[in-house]
């Protein structure tokens, strides 16, 4: 991951110097600045606590994909503050990451696997225990889905 990221922070380095002005150049750079964020967030994380550590492909793909989520909650906060273009900044920056990280689980297999999950372990009524029990076996089923959305999806459910 980490080298991937090296990588494409390069090629955004040029894409960014040859792009034309206006929003070729704002999406460049925006692409440069979340790589770097991510880039830097990774480190971060390696040099975290007493001594310097390898992060696994896990976390890192954690680590980036808390990047995304960040991003994602800036852009909400700023469309509520009434700051659509600094939102749109911060959606194309998190689209930038998304790019990183493996296709995500649509709603339609989350909801499938929900009922699935539910049915099978008699969670029907049961609350705020089966969120938990569910987004446990969510996590070992799906490499990467939104988890705010499954967290909705199983309150219906149950």
């Amino acid at each position: 991951m980490k080298t991937t990221l090296e990588a494409a922070q390069r090629t955004a380095l040029k894409d960014r110097a040859t792009a034309e002005p206006g929003e070729a150049k704002e999406r460049a750079d925006r692409r440069l600045l979340a790589i770097r964020g991510a880039l830097g967030a990774i480190g971060e994380a390696e040099t975290a606590g007493k001594e310097r550590r390898e992060l696994s492909q896990d976390d890192m793909l954690a680590v980036v994909k808390k990047e995304v989520a960040k991003r994602e909650q800036s852009a909400s906060i700023y469309d509520e503050a009434g700051a659509p273009d600094r939102a749109a900044a911060e959606r194309l920056e998190a689209d930038a990451l998304r790019e990183f990280l493996p296709q995500e689980t649509s709603e339609e297999e989350v909801r499938a696997a929900v009922a699935e999950i539910v049915a099978a372990e008699g969670l029907a009524g049961q609350g705020g225990r089966a969120i938990g029990v569910v987004m446990g076996q969510l996590k070992t089923r799906f490499e990467n889905f939104d988890s705010r959305a499954a967290a909705k999806i199983i309150q219906e459910a149950v």
